[in-house]
C-alpha cells in the first residue's frame, strides 16, 4: 500500500516543484512590455497616455476647430462576465442593426470583454465571428480538462484551443483593420493584472496593431487571451519584457480581477496637458456607455453549494467579482459625474434568472438565449442605467 500511495504522491510532489521563467530583477518590476500604456500623465514616452489617448483627443479638438457646437466623444467599456458575453454581444449587434449606434471613439474590454472588443471595434463583417463564438461554441471547443496541470502548474483547464482560434482570427487582415482605425484617431485598449505586481496593465491594441513588430500578431493574441485567463481556471500569459539585454517574463493574468471594467484618463485635465491650438474646439461632450455582462447589484441567487474544494473556491470567486464589480462600475460613474460626462449602463435584465449561466459554460443553447435577450433590446430600446448609487446594503437596482 504504502508502494501505491509514493507511486501516486511522488509525480504530484515532483509537478508541484515546476518553475516559471524568470521574472524581472527587483530594480525592474515595473518595467513595461512593449504595448503597454506607461499611465504617468507626465511620462514623455512614445508609449505614455499622453501620447496614446491626448493625441485623438487633440485630432478631434482640431477636426471640430470650425464647429461652433459640442464636439461629440463617445467611449464604449465591456465588462467582464465569461461566457454571460452573449447578452453584450447580442446587445451591440442588435444596436447596430437599429442603426443609431455610435462610432465610438475608445473601446475598452475587460475578461470577457476583452475578448468582445477587437470585434466591436472593428464591426461590420467582423460581428459574425464574435456572435458565433458567443452563440455556437462550446466549452470543449474552447478549453480542455487538465487536472493534473493544477498541481504542477495552478490551473485546472487547458486553453490551447482558445489560443489556436485566437491565432487564426488575429491575422494580418484582421490587424491591418484595427491599425487603419488607430491611423483614423480611434482607440481600442485592453486591460490585463500583471500578477507580478497586482497592477492594471492597459494595452493600446491600435498601437501594437500598426507595429512593425514581427511578434505583434502573437503580441496581440496573448493579451486578448490574458486578459480572460481566469486565475487556477486557465494557465497565466507570460510575456516578455527585455530589461539590461535579457529577457524576462511578467505574469498576467484575467484583468477582470484587478477591475471588472476600466477607462483611462477620465479625471485628467486634458486642457492643461495638451497643447490644444487657439482654433481647437475643446467643448467635448462626452457619453460613456458600459455595456455589463452581468446583472447589477443581483442579490437574491440561491445556489446551494456543495461541500468541495472546487465548489467553495468557485462560489468565493464569483461573490468576489460581484462585489469587485460594484465597485468598478461604481468609479466610473463618479468619475463621469466629476468631470461632467453622461453615463449608461446596460445590464442583464433583472428578472432574466432563468438564463444568467455559469462564466465558466459555454453552452450554445443557454448563451443563444442571452444573446437573443440583449439582440433584441438593442435593435429595440435599451433602457440605460444613468444613476447608481453605492452602498454595501443598498438594494437600489
Amino acid at each position: 500500500m504504502k508502494k501505491i500511495l509514493l507511486s501516486i504522491l511522488l509525480p504530484i510532489l515532483f509537478l508541484g516543484c515546476t518553475t516559471r521563467p524568470p521574472a524581472l530583477p527587483d530594480a525592474h518590476a515595473h518595467k513595461l512590455p512593449w504595448g503597454a500604456i506607461d499611465l504617468d500623465i507626465n511620462s514623455k514616452d512614445k508609449s505614455s497616455i499622453k501620447n496614446s489617448l491626448g493625441s485623438i483627443l487633440t485630432q478631434k479638438a482640431n477636426r471640430y476647430s470650425e464647429s461652433n457646437g459640442k464636439v461629440p466623444f463617445d467611449i464604449l467599456t465591456l465588462t467582464g462576465g465569461g461566457s454571460r458575453g452573449a447578452f453584450g454581444t447580442g446587445l451591440l449587434i442588435g444596436w447596430t442593426k437599429k442603426g443609431d449606434i455610435p462610432n465610438f471613439d475608445i473601446v475598452t474590454g475587460i475578461s470577457t470583454g476583452a475578448v468582445m472588443a477587437p470585434f466591436i471595434f472593428l464591426g461590420k463583417d467582423e460581428l459574425k465571428k464574435v456572435e458565433y463564438f458567443y452563440t455556437k461554441m462550446h466549452t470543449d471547443d474552447i478549453f480542455e480538462r487538465s487536472w493534473t496541470s493544477f498541481f504542477g502548474y495552478g490551473y485546472i483547464m487547458n486553453a490551447k484551443p482558445l489560443k489556436k482560434l485566437f491565432k487564426r482570427t488575429f491575422d494580418k487582415a484582421f490587424l491591418d483593420k484595427v491599425a487603419l482605425e488607430h491611423k483614423k484617431g480611434r482607440r481600442l485598449y485592453i486591460g490585463t493584472t500583471n500578477i507580478d505586481t497586482g497592477q492594471l496593465i492597459v494595452w493600446d491594441m491600435g498601437a501594437i496593431a500598426s507595429s512593425d513588430k514581427p511578434d505583434k500578431y502573437q503580441r496581440f493574441c496573448d493579451i486578448v487571451y490574458a486578459s480572460s485567463a481566469l486565475p487556477i481556471y486557465l494557465p497565466p500569459q507570460y510575456i516578455k519584457v527585455e530589461a539590461d539585454g535579457q529577457d524576462y517574463y511578467q505574469m498576467h493574468i484575467d484583468g477582470g480581477i484587478y477591475s471588472q471594467v476600466f477607462m483611462i484618463g477620465l479625471l485628467v485635465n486634458w486642457g492643461e496637458v495638451l497643447d490644444f491650438k487657439k482654433t481647437a474646439n475643446t467643448d467635448f461632450d462626452v457619453t460613456l456607455y458600459t455595456v455589463s455582462n452581468r446583472k447589477y447589484r443581483q442579490r437574491d441567487i440561491y445556489k446551494p453549494v456543495e461541500q468541495a474544494p472546487f465548489s467553495i473556491i468557485e462560489a468565493y470567486v464569483l461573490t468576489e467579482m460581484d462585489l469587485l464589480f460594484d465597485r468598478s462600475v461604481y468609479r466610473l460613474y463618479s468619475s463621469c459625474k466629476k468631470k461632467g460626462f453622461k453615463f449608461k449602463m446596460a445590464t442583464i435584465p433583472e428578472k432574466m434568472t432563468d438564463v444568467v449561466i455559469e462564466p465558466t459554460e459555454f453552452n450554445s443553447k443557454q448563451m443563444t438565449k442571452l444573446y437573443n435577450i440583449g439582440y433584441q433590446l438593442g435593435k429595440n430600446h435599451v433602457e440605460w442605467k444613468e444613476k447608481i448609487s453605492f452602498d454595501e446594503y443598498d438594494n437600489n437596482r
